[in-house]
């Protein structure tokens, strides 16, 4: 950084208009950024919740999932512009879309099977992309695996528009902060069988992740978690998929449905699809089936949605304007991660860690015996 740019930092005004939703490590705000020359800009805003400031290893990953995406750039990943502190927190800003997650919609029944492959197709580009794009700091590929696929995580816009959000607990090949190693990384039902046996994890995680979501859009319902044993796993798989069959379809069309599925949700790894023959076969599938398209069904049905989220949280605390000072629009801390962690309580929070710790070895031991009998 120069001299000059020291001297005159950029100095942002941020306003907070809505809370467009919140969960259990921040929240997420729609905000005006106004720069330099009035140049204004909506964006959302992911803020860490205030409790979580002094847990080094959550500020870590929120940072990791900020300079990973701003390496990225794919019309279905959220884009982020830049990483930022207000009032002492750690906060990411994104591209705002306005839209729901596809978790929200599969509540309300099955979404039409031609959008849901499209909405498929659109996922597993992103997964493609994110895994062989290459880092412009390391010439590499970033070999991102995203570790945590499901409709919560998938937003559909207005204008039909797909986008994968949430890398958070993403493992890459790049410098990372914080820690992500565990096996607990993910939402059971969504998780492959390797990631409960503690197996080699590849991207093929994300295409078995991707498959139970297309079950529960196709469906309208959360699918049971399958087991591990080898002849319960098919059985189990079998019926689920044999569930999502509509009489209309055509039995050559749905043969070939049927064998989309079952290469997405493979007991083995390697007999998995990869991101890109997925995405290949749904664009072919989707072209053939007919009926409602994305962009249909989402100019339909989001849009309803979005009133009903704002008229939820209507009396959301929003945080207060204020003037953030940057001290240059390529801050180092972005690419580097430099950027100091508050050290305050540090062995109080150790202990804590710690006691976590014990606690989730218990439960992850528990339930790979359950899953394993049953």
């Amino acid at each position: 950084m120069s001299e000059d740019q020291s001297a005159n930092p950029e100095r942002r005004r941020i306003t907070f208009v809505e809370a467009l939703g919140r969960g259990g490590f921040g929240a997420v705000y729609l905000a005006d950024i106004r720069r330099r020359a009035n140049l204004e800009q909506r964006l959302a805003v992911k803020v860490l919740n205030e409790d979580l400031g002094d847990n080094d290893d959550v500020v870590r990953r929120q940072r990791d999932e900020a300079r990973l995406l701003a390496q990225l750039n794919h019309d279905h990943i959220v884009k982020v512009f830049d990483l930022v502190e207000i009032d002492s927190r750690p906060a990411v800003m994104m591209e705002y879309v306005p839209g729901v997650d596809t978790s929200r919609l599969a509540r309300q029944g099955p979404i039409p099977v031609r959008a849901v492959l499209e909405i498929v197709a659109a996922t597993a580009s992103a997964l493609h992309a994110a895994y062989t794009t290459v880092s412009p700091f390391t010439g590499r590929p970033l070999r991102v695996v995203h570790r945590d696929i499901k409709p919560s995580n998938l937003l559909l816009s207005e204008q039909g528009i797909v986008k994968v959000l949430d890398f958070g607990i993403a493992r890459a090949d790049f410098d990372r902060e914080g820690q992500t190693r565990s096996v607990a990384f993910g939402t059971a039902r969504y998780m492959a069988p390797e990631q409960w046996m503690n197996g080699p994890m590849s991207a093929a995680v994300d295409i078995y992740a991707l498959g139970i979501t297309m079950l529960e859009l196709l469906t309208g319902r959360a699918s049971e978690r399958l087991p591990l044993r080898a002849d319960k796993f098919i059985e189990a798989r079998e019926r689920q998929i044999s569930g999502v069959r509509d009489p209309r379809w055509g039995t050559v069309w749905w043969r070939e449905l049927e064998r989309l599925l079952g290469g997405m949700i493979a007991l083995d790894p390697a007999d998995r699809m990869s991101a890109e023959e997925v995405q290949e076969v749904c664009m072919t599938l989707s072209e053939e089936v007919g009926g409602m398209s994305l962009r249909r069904y989402a100019r339909k049905e989001v849009p309803g949605l979005i009133q009903a989220r704002r008229a939820r949280l209507r009396g959301s605390v929003l945080l207060p304007s204020a003037d953030l000072v940057m001290t240059s629009p390529q801050d180092p801390s972005l690419l580097t991660a430099s950027k100091s962690i508050r050290s305050a309580g540090l062995k109080r929070r150790l202990g804590r860690d710690s006691a976590r710790q014990a606690l989730l070895f218990f439960a992850l031991a528990l339930a790979l015996w359950w899953f394993i009998s049953a």
